[in-house]
C-alpha cells in the first residue's frame, strides 16, 4: 500500500444542491500532466488518479457523484453555505478562488477485494 497523501472530498449532496465536506486520510494522489498535439491544436490530457484504501473509508466518505464530486489534495478547511442555491454558488466562487487546484470526479471505480482492497477515483 502506497501513502503519500491526504484529501478532502466535497461531495455533492442533491438535497440541497450543496457540498459537505469529508476529510480522506491516508491516500494515494497521482497526477499526471500530458498533451497532445493534433492538427487542430494543442490538447490537453491532465488527469489525476486517487487511491482510497479500504482502511480510510468510514461513513459516506467516498465520491459517489461523478462530474459534480470535488478533491482538494491536502486537508482543506473551507465549508459550503449550502443555505440556498445563491449562497452555493457564492461559495464555489470562494472555493475556486481558495483552491484553484482542486479535481472534480470523473469515474468511481471500488476494487473492495483482494489483497489490496480500495477505491480508484480518477479526476480532471
Amino acid at each position: 500500500m502506497m501513502i503519500n497523501a491526504d484529501c478532502t472530498l466535497y461531495k455533492y449532496d442533491t438535497d440541497t444542491q450543496g457540498f459537505i465536506r469529508h476529510e480522506i486520510r491516508g491516500v494515494y494522489w497521482r497526477s499526471s500532466q500530458q498533451a497532445n498535439i493534433l492538427k487542430s491544436g494543442l490538447t490537453s490530457c491532465d488527469g489525476t488518479t486517487v487511491y482510497i484504501y479500504k482502511s480510510s473509508i468510514y461513513g459516506d466518505n467516498i465520491p459517489e457523484t461523478p462530474q459534480k464530486d470535488m478533491l482538494v489534495k491536502g486537508i482543506a478547511e473551507f465549508e459550503f453555505d449550502n443555505t440556498s442555491p445563491q449562497a452555493v454558488s457564492s461559495s464555489m466562487k470562494m472555493f475556486r478562488e481558495q483552491y484553484p487546484q482542486f479535481v472534480t470526479v470523473s469515474s468511481v471505480d471500488s476494487m473492495l477485494y483482494g489483497g489490496l482492497p480500495h477505491i480508484e477515483v480518477s479526476a480532471k
